[in-house]
């Protein structure tokens, strides 16, 4: 499923159904923005206005960030590589974070629906909770389908930074070794 950002916020991500980046796509990106927008969960300033081609794909993970993790021949490409996901994995943690009182607020007054009398504006008050819970509910699948990769990308971290360590110790071993070695041929007998 294609993701979209804003360079204003690019924290938030939009999702929307369909495999490519299409106009279509995109058109149902700047709907959920507005839904965002309007319902009040996001107050962003977009002051000249903004359209489709302004939203930024976010890359899938999934299928090109482990092709590249593959590609690579280079570490610290890898390494990049997870760091960048680990960014995208936090992001979305702190999303569903942002959304989670909304939602659960939503969640509280769906009883009201089944209550006796409800006035027009309960239910329309209803209809934008259900918004947030929706909302938070895409995310929250983002971030646990974003699981098993921000695993890897720290076990690739964790083993850069264990292999870095071991040759910090070897070259400061060597180092230690030359420097004794040379004290042994300077000393007079």
């Amino acid at each position: 499923m294609p993701q979209y950002t804003l360079a204003e916020d690019p924290t938030l991500v939009l999702t929307v159904p369909g495999k490519n980046d299409t106009k279509k796509n995109r058109e149902s990106a700047i709907e959920q923005l507005l839904e965002l927008m309007d319902s009040g969960e996001l107050n962003i300033d977009l002051k000249d206005g903004f359209g489709p081609d302004q939203l930024i794909l976010i890359k899938d993970g999934k299928t090109e960030g482990n092709a590249s993790l593959k590609e690579s021949t280079g570490e610290d490409s890898g390494v990049v590589q997870a760091v960048q996901t680990l960014t995208q994995f936090a992001s979305l943690r702190q999303r569903v974070e942002e959304l989670r009182p909304a939602a659960q607020e939503a969640r509280s007054q769906i009883d009201l629906l089944f209550a006796g009398e409800v006035t027009v504006e309960q239910i329309q008050q209803i209809k934008e909770g259900l918004k947030s819970l929706k909302n938070f509910a895409q995310v929250n699948i983002q971030f646990r389908e974003s699981i098993g990769e921000a695993e890897a990308a720290r076990k690739t971290l964790d083993e850069a930074l264990t292999t870095a360590a071991l040759e910090n110790a070897a070259l400061e071993k060597a180092a230690i070794e030359k420097a004794t070695s040379t004290e042994k041929l300077d000393l007079p007998t």
